[in-house]
């Protein structure tokens, strides 16, 4: 689906409007939990008919500002459609049933990655990234600098997810089973 935008709507509005509960034809939609993570919505829905058991869901709603009609839109996806976002809060996966495992695993991924600290010296192993080992030399701001074959280059957190070992400067490196 595409993204829909309403003009005048603040962020605010287009938030109430996106996690309130509905009934429609003996159909009721609970908005059980939101959130956001910058232009993100994060919602846990229950969706069922009085009487049935209801079934859950994650949603997942990018939010926008378009300068042409002066108000806030969005985009809506679910789990099911593995979105390229990984900050959904790890309490809303255990209130839903699993519908895309590769997804979860990122979104666990992801907020690991957030919790990692780094310090100068460290040697990190990395994976997903054409550098495959890199060394920590300093902190610029908000963005570490590794060295990796003699280049320096900036390594956001963004990126810890990459990391699969981390080894302070005075570790020895195992030996590799051959």
């Amino acid at each position: 689906m595409g993204w829909l935008f309403d003009h005048g709507q603040t962020r605010a509005q287009l938030i109430a409007r996106l996690t309130r509960d509905e009934t429609h034809d003996g159909l009721i939609r609970r908005c059980l939990r939101h959130c956001t993570s910058g232009n993100v919505l994060w919602t846990v829905w229950e969706i069922g008919r009085t009487g049935e058991a209801p079934r859950r869901f994650i949603g997942c709603d990018l939010l926008a500002w378009d300068k042409a009609c002066a108000g806030w839109g969005y985009k809506d996806m679910c789990e099911q459609m593995e979105p390229l976002y990984y900050s959904c809060p790890l309490a809303y996966l255990d209130m839903v049933p699993p519908a895309a495992p590769a997804w979860r695993e990122q979104v666990r991924a992801w907020h690991a990655a957030r919790s990692r600290s780094l310090a100068q010296g460290d040697v990190l192993t990395l994976i997903g990234l054409s550098i495959k080992e890199a060394v920590v030399v300093r902190r610029h701001h908000r963005t570490w600098i590794i060295e990796s074959g003699g280049r320096l280059f900036e390594f956001p957190r963004r990126l810890f997810r990459h990391i699969v070992e981390q080894r302070g400067a005075g570790e020895c490196i195992p030996p590799h089973p051959d």
